[in-house]
């Protein structure tokens, strides 16, 4: 049995990329280790069911808000169990729909892990067979890292592969990261009642160089305010295990908690798949090396996702599966481009950012201006009871080209898709200025920004 391409691995950009390829009219298959990890990490233990989960956290926060609008609720009654159905079931239901949609399409699907034999021959552990194919795509994903001395037993201490098995809210947590996940953990177990603890390294959380500084400070104060215990460079010493944990902390504390989520990035899926005896190259951490058409050092092997670098998102990789699909069918056009990819993270605000922070625009030697706006004083936002944050736009001053946009607050990650496409179309700043946004709405704080950039600020002079 031969196909135009086999993927290895069914996950985001994987599914992402066969679904194209065979709209393209290519002949595909799947390669994935089992019908209930079809959907990769992102469906099954990342990112959809922990929004469904923090859009729980969310609805509770909102109810707290009811008595504004004259609503008076009852104290809401919190059912784990109850919580853990629905998630799982929508996470059930998108899975079984990819596998049924594949069966209808005629696009197969084997189950067994994927090995590399040569450029053109990938051989199947468990169905035992070998599978012939003019071009290969690894899409093998990721999996969780630990620390030396915090090693998950899936009991007391939890990756985030593992922390969907707690059939209970904990009383007492600590989260190890500050990162993407931990804030969004904190956030979802301290509005079910949970009392967080949250710990990280850096003097910040959010530690990237690709989210401004402005927008840690706001999602901190506001963790603070429901109740979080952060805090910054500190890290687990060591623990012990009695009824509780009593873990000593490097600021001189010990705390006592019963569980322990550690949430301290990931790794690249590249070992064990054969790629080192195709002549598959990878670097010093494990990604494998693609050229700006996800090509390896393998002209008919491409590769997408979390294997290709360290910004490990669902969507980078649906973008890159679709780059490669597109380069094996002749079209150079698309492009990676990781400064395009949008960044959302999923606490108590959603923070959002494309393109470049005013550090980095500097680094990088450009004059730039600043247009922000406040949600504050957005009708829409007060209407919504949700009026914190802002709209934070980067522009080179001399070409008006945007460089960067950085929004916090309400719906940040479906509002910041507005400016990303303006700066892939190459759209300025006049432009943006100029635009039509309906009122009220939370969008206008992002023509509002523009205005601010293009237009220069409005200055509040006292009178008399």
């Amino acid at each position: 049995m031969e196909f135009d391409l086999v993927i290895l691995g069914a996950g985001s950009g994987g599914y992402e990329a066969g679904l194209y390829a065979h709209r393209r009219g290519m002949k595909v298959a799947f390669v994935e280790l089992s019908p209930e990890t079809v959907g990769g990490s992102c469906l099954n233990r990342g990112c959809i069911p922990s929004k469904y989960m923090r859009h729980g956290a969310y609805l509770l926060e909102k109810i707290k808000k009811g008595k504004n609008y004259g609503i008076i609720f009852d104290e809401p009654r919190l059912d784990p169990k109850k919580l853990a159905e629905g998630r799982d079931r929508v996470v059930t239901t998108i899975r079984e729909n990819f596998k049924k949609f594949a069966e209808k399409l005629g696009i197969r699907i084997f189950y067994g892990k994927g090995v590399l034999k040569d450029p053109n021959t990938v051989y199947v552990e468990g169905e035992e067979r070998e599978i012939k194919t003019k071009f290969i795509l690894l899409a093998t994903g990721s999996s969780c890292v630990s620390l030396d001395n915090l090693k998950p037993d899936g009991r007391k201490i939890f990756n985030t592969d593992q922390i969907w098995s707690l059939k209970e809210f904990p009383r007492r947590m600590l989260i190890v990261g500050g990162g993407a996940v931990g804030v969004e953990f904190a956030y979802i177990y301290r509005m079910y009642g949970v009392e967080v603890i949250l710990v990280e390294m850096k003097d910040r959380i959010l530690p990237y160089p690709s989210i401004p500084e402005e927008s840690s400070r706001y999602l901190a104060r506001k963790l603070k305010r429901l109740g979080i215990d952060i805090r910054l460079k500190t890290y687990v010493l060591n623990y012990s295990e009695d009824e509780v944990l009593k873990v000593a902390l490097s600021d001189g504390s010990v705390v006592e908690v019963d569980c322990i989520l550690l949430g301290v990035g990931r790794k690249p899926n590249t070992e064990g798949i054969g790629l080192e005896e195709v002549g598959v190259e990878k670097d010093e951490k494990g990604f494998v090396q693609v050229n700006q058409y996800c090509q390896t050092s393998v002209k008919n092997i491409y590769a997408c996702g979390d294997i290709t670098s360290s910004l490990m998102l669902a969507h980078k990789s649906m973008y890159e599966g679709k780059v490669a699909v597109s380069h094996i069918l002749g079209d150079n056009n698309w492009k990676r481009n990781e400064s395009l990819m949008p960044k959302v993270i999923y606490s108590a605000y959603e923070v959002a950012s494309v393109g470049l922070t005013e550090d980095q625009a500097e680094e990088e030697g450009y004059d730039y201006k600043v247009g922000v706006v406040s949600f504050m004083s957005n009708p829409k936002a007060m209407d919504d009871g949700e009026d914190e944050g802002f709209v934070r736009l980067v522009v080179d001053e001399h070409t008006g080209k945007i460089l960067g946009c950085h929004i916090l607050g309400p719906h940040a990650g479906e509002l910041l898709h507005q400016v990303i496409h303006l700066i892939k179309a190459d759209i300025g700043i006049k432009s943006l200025a100029e635009s039509i946004f309906s009122h009220p709405s939370l969008s206008e704080s992002i023509v509002q920004a523009a205005m601010e950039v293009y237009y220069g600020p409005i200055t509040w002079i006292r009178k008399g």
